[in-house]
């Protein structure tokens, strides 16, 4: 096409179109990446939402200025806290008048295949990006996950996985390795210049955070733990930040113990730096997340974790980078680890220092460096 009929059509010219991401819901992380990326890019971003936010999300994002967002009109169903399906047939018709030059979409949901089909009869490249891994990909047990995976991952020309786990997904799809990039998952906030030292005055002994339940995030279990601690003689003083079906359990159980407990509710990212800074150790009792941001949140605080072996960031960050403790899922090894992490400041400076350059691995310009190069190389 040439640039004469492109400005008497009013549409862009090849190569002139703007990198367009679909998404299922905005994260604060998510918001930081495309406000850089958004900054650095040589052509327009548009990052098209499935909704607004998530049923269990009360996160408070700020207006974007370096990228364009907007919301596609179409069914959601928020099937849990951790799961929703999306359907939004407007994908099309947004997709057809902005001819991008690229469209990466996020994850596999039916929106995400409509946006790629769409995209690949315009005649654009399109990339999948997920933080999906091999243990919790919903396509091992269910078909219609299955065949959407197959539609959608072969056919892209590449691939953006937020973990070692989620490259290993994508390949297992069908996309050739020489085609995947990490593009790791990192805080939505900066830490302190100074990070506190595990030796500083810390109130709270414990921490939890993430949402209430069993199912994912091991809530009761953390509870477990605590009672176990007390039973060896050890009250401690215990912050629990978030909300979710169980939070009235929890305050009854440790209320009735004893037990010195804060609950928070739902923390906004502005307060996550001081609720971190408040504990001595973090505990990450899950049972499978994909990454677990917060662990980063927490390592970046100085704060000491220790963390079940059930998520991206237990394996590839805290074992692989011996910067925290990973222990199975049992309540008394966990008692004696947290006890053994509290009764020992020299070890978790150690596992402080180790988590330094590990941090640096996992961050806000290893992701945007990772989107850029694929962009360039397959935008047209």
């Amino acid at each position: 096409m040439s640039s004469g009929s492109s400005e008497s059509s009013g549409t862009p010219a090849r190569g002139d179109g703007p990198v367009v991401i679909v998404i299922g819901a905005r994260a604060p992380y998510m918001h930081r990446l495309y406000e850089r990326l958004g900054a650095e890019l040589d052509r327009p971003l548009h990052v098209l939402a499935c909704s607004a936010r998530e049923a269990a999300r009360q996160w408070d994002l700020p207006d974007p200025t370096a990228y364009r967002f907007e919301v596609v009109p179409g069914l959601r169903w928020y099937r849990s806290a951790v799961s929703n399906l999306y359907i939004n047939p407007a994908i099309v018709p947004r997709l057809t008048a902005l001819r991008p030059s690229v469209v990466i979409v996020n994850d596999f949901a039916p929106t995400m295949l409509m946006a790629a089909w769409t995209t690949r009869i315009l005649g654009r490249p399109y990339g999948v990006r997920t933080d999906g891994v091999p243990e919790t990909d919903p396509g091992r047990r269910s078909w219609p996950h299955r065949m959407i995976r197959h539609l959608l991952v072969p056919p892209a020309r590449f691939g953006l996985g937020a973990s070692a786990g989620s490259l290993d997904l994508l390949a297992r799809y069908g996309l050739a390795s020489k085609r995947l990039a990490l593009a790791p998952l990192f805080p939505a906030w900066d830490p302190p210049a100074t990070a506190p030292s595990p030796k500083a005055e810390r109130p709270f002994d414990l921490l939890f955070c993430g949402i209430l339940n069993e199912e994912v995030k091991g809530a009761r279990f953390f509870t477990e733990v605590v009672l176990a601690c007390q039973a060896r003689g050890r009250a401690l003083r215990v912050r629990i930040a978030g909300d979710g079906p169980l939070r009235a359990e929890m305050q009854a159980r440790l209320s009735a113990a004893g037990i010195d407990a804060q609950f928070d509710g739902f923390v906004q990212q502005a307060d996550l730096a001081a609720v971190y800074a408040s504990a001595r150790l973090f505990l990450f009792p899950s049972r499978g997340d994909v990454w677990g941001i917060v662990i980063q949140e927490a390592l970046q605080s100085g704060t000491g974790v220790l963390a079940s072996p059930h998520s991206g960031a237990a394996r590839e960050l805290v074992e692989a980078w011996d910067c925290g403790l990973v222990r199975p899922m049992t309540v008394e090894g966990w008692a004696e680890a947290a006890l053994r992490l509290l009764d020992e400041p020299a070890l978790r400076t150690t596992l402080r220092d180790r988590a330094a350059p590990a941090l640096a691995r996992f961050s806000l310009a290893a992701a945007t460096a990772a989107y850029q190069t694929a962009i360039t190389a397959y935008a047209r």
